[in-house]
């Protein structure tokens, strides 16, 4: 048969598309904010008029704005300045303007590809009117005009780029306010104010050149040489040594707290998020490594073990510090090495980040006594005005003059970064109820599959649970709480470790995040008709239509199972060209992803252009004719899936002997034709609606169980009979 080894090849490329997530996408062209600066942008961003702008310069660059012979603001974009990415993985731009006081004069959205944002006028108008109404906000303690949800179902975007635009902002307004206010702060405390100087990415050579970085290689022979000498030289490790040469670990370190050395490791904007998370005065270690000695070990994943990190300690003076798991936040490794944390060291842990200190990697093994073999580096903090004060490339200059005619104190403006709370903080807490509803929700999911054998035996009982739980999905989870899990999601979780991994990014979407995590679990325990046949929005709409089709008796058309295997294929395809679009950046704009009606019909409830809705409403008529028709034959989630369902490991659904041959019952009674003629539930076609189950049980209808009962019937007469 070629249809099933075309189907293979289908599967196989839709595992294979996983390569291309590292693939470059299409981004806003940084730097010439001169000429992205158009007067109409220039009337949002400073609607108090400019009598004239100045040059595009310094680091980050900015453009003065001059009024009354002095400066009075300066123009900036977050592209220019964070690079940072919203919900997509492409970094949006934001032209923003500050004044000298320390407030934002207004926004505007030059460029983003926010899917839910993207191609709908009315989104991208409350968008605007969002970070518009930011103006007047200060740095310090200001609050939000406007919630981030304003912008309807994009919130995430939202709080991103307001995010960005206050982190922007600062790091324009930081390094050009008097070097009076700067002095002043940097005086009263140990290390000097992070971003007191001009920032620029610099490589980890450079970071190793400069002190920032500390590096060791530890051989195989290193380790050796090690046991001899404290005469444990048979000890089993719990990595075995290689030959003399071979690495056993090479590890980099150094301390990530100041924006002048943490920022090149992790990204200005991740920096400060981290940093947010923890009480003030944490110090943050960054350790990264490689090699196949694992520095992280097993034990801090286990309680019984203290959920100790026992591979690595800091030694100062007499003070040994050693960390546990919730002292660890992950990070990314810098280039040339495979994994990478920081590590926490509390206020009130008696370390000092301005004395030397040492990092220490201790290699273990089990025995009487255990094996534990320090291997060190020596870390001193360098001189932070010096490496802040490393010259930028020569398009960009830094402008730390006081400025004309100004005079600005601490309390002006707030020396340091903005932090507002992580997104997925805010996100959560705003989302509480919500979470609590699905947690109810997806509860009852739980024990209809659960008790599924016991609902199947009641005809209407099945038909009411089954209806009324679609309609709450529908009505509830879509229409109001507008989760709709879509392709979408899976693209940008499947991006986003390669281009700007955050734990926080996965987070920022409280029932996205829950119903994914359900979705992915139980499609690898029982299949993908959990979701797509009892969570998906637009797939219980389709079904609650189908229902009223059929009440109208409406003519249902279903293919021939030769053509249906074929058209089955028309999800995988989709799945495998839209991936290889959007992940390749052949699609920049994302408009491919159109083939999916959830926005139109779901999170925008059909308040969208007349082609968008003309597209979904036809998807929707061809289901009261064909029950399902876009789930079964084009959904490109449900391409993937049921690309996943290949792995389940739980099979629910009761089949007997005689399903298929003679008994096709429950194939004719499959409203998507999931069962073959030879009585197989296809089940990654299959959407757990449990139709087939209420056959199988009922003993009036299965032809082995009427049998059965008439049998028990006859009998009794002939026992009485007797």
């Amino acid at each position: 048969m070629r249809i099933p080894l075309f189907c293979g090849w289908v599967r196989y490329a839709l595992v294979a598309l996983a390569a291309f997530v590292f693939a470059s996408s299409a981004h806003a062209e940084k730097g010439k904010l001169q000429e992205r600066l158009t007067p109409q942008v220039l009337a949002s961003v400073y609607p108090a008029g400019a009598e004239r702008l100045g040059p595009e310069e310094g680091s980050p660059p900015a453009i003065a704005v001059y009024k009354n012979g002095k400066i009075a603001a300066y123009i900036f974009s977050t592209l220019d300045v964070v690079a940072a990415p919203g919900y997509a993985s492409t970094p949006f731009d934001i032209i923003g303007g500050i004044d000298v006081s320390g407030r934002l004069t207004g926004a505007k959205v030059i460029f983003h590809a926010e899917p839910h944002i993207l191609h709908d006028p009315d989104r991208e108008q409350e968008l605007n009117t969002f970070l518009g109404r930011q103006a007047g906000r200060p740095l310090r303690g200001g609050s939000d005009p406007l919630p981030p949800d304003y912008v309807a179902d994009s919130t995430v975007s939202a709080r991103a780029m307001r995010t960005a635009l206050l982190v922007s902002a600062s790091l324009v307004l930081r390094p050009r306010i008097s070097r009076a206010a700067s002095n002043a702060s940097a005086e009263s405390s140990t290390l000097p104010p992070p971003g007191a100087g001009a920032f620029r990415a610099k490589s980890v050579a450079e970071l190793l050149a400069d002190g920032s970085l500390v590096k060791r290689r530890i051989t195989s022979g290193d380790v050796a040489s090690a046991l001899r000498e404290s005469g444990r030289s048979n000890a089993k490790l719990d990595w075995p040594l290689g030959k003399d040469d071979d690495l056993y670990i090479e590890f980099t370190t150094g301390l990530a707290t100041p924006a002048e050395i943490g920022a090149h490791l992790l990204g200005l904007v991740t920096l400060e998020d981290d940093k947010s998370r923890l009480p003030p005065g944490t110090e943050l270690i960054y350790v990264a490594a490689n090699g196949p000695y694992n520095f992280f070990g097993t034990k801090y994943v286990q309680a019984a073990e203290g959920n100790r990190f026992d591979r690595l300690r800091i030694v100062q003076g007499g003070n040994t510090f050693t960390f546990r798991q919730d002292d660890y936040i992950y990070a990314v490794p810098v280039a040339g090495q495979e994994l990478a944390g920081l590590f926490a060291l509390r206020p009130n842990s008696g370390f000092d980040p301005a004395k030397p200190w040492r990092v220490e990697i201790l290699v273990n093994g089990p025995g009487t006594p255990p094996v534990s073999i320090p291997f060190g580096v020596d870390y001193k903090v360098p001189d932070l005005r010096k490496i802040a004060a490393t010259p930028a490339p020569p398009a960009a200059t830094t402008t730390t003059e006081p400025l004309p005619g100004v005079t600005i104190s601490e309390e002006d403006i707030d020396l340091e970064l903005p932090q507002p709370p992580p997104a997925w903080v805010e996100a959560w807490s705003a989302s509480r109820a919500n979470v609590a509803l699905l947690v109810v929700l997806l509860s009852a999911l739980t024990l209809i599959f659960a008790f599924q054998s016991r609902l199947a035996r009641f005809r209407t009982a099945h038909r009411v649970v089954r209806n009324g739980f679609l309609a709450i999905v529908l009505v509830w989870l879509g229409w109001i709480a507008g989760a709709q899990l879509s392709i979408v999601h899976v693209i940008t979780y499947l991006r986003a470790p390669f281009q700007h991994f955050d734990v926080g990014f996965y987070l920022a979407e409280p029932l996205i995040v829950i119903l994914a995590a359900y979705a992915f679990v139980s499609v690898l325990l029982i299949g993908r008709g959990v979701f797509c046949g009892w969570l998906c929005p637009f797939g219980a709409l389709q079904e609650l239509l189908a229902r009223a089709s059929h009440a109208l008796r409406i003519p249902q058309w279903n293919p021939r199972p030769a053509l249906e295997q074929r058209l089955w294929m028309g999800k995988y395809i989709a799945a495998a060209v839209l991936l290889m679009l959007v992940l390749t950046g052949a699609d920049p704009s994302g408009a491919t992803l159109e083939i999916e009606p959830f926005k139109t019909t779901i999170t925008a409830k059909f308040t969208r252009a007349w082609p968008y809705a003309l597209y979904a409403g036809a998807l929707l008529s061809i289901g009261l004719f064909s029950e399902r028709a876009y789930c079964r034959f084009l959904c490109p989630l449900g391409g993937v899936l049921a690309t996943l369902d290949r792995l389940h490991i739980l099979n629910l659904l009761k089949r007997r002997p005689e399903c298929g041959s003679p008994c096709r019952l429950c194939e004719r009674a499959c409203p998507v034709r999931a069962i073959l003629p030879t009585g197989k539930i296809v089940t990654s076609e299959c959407f757990q609606c449990l139709d087939c189950q209420v056959e199988y049980y009922d003993d009036k209808r299965c032809p082995p169980l009427a049998r059965a009962a008439k049998l028990r019937t006859d009998v009794k007469p002939a026992v009485r009979n007797v």
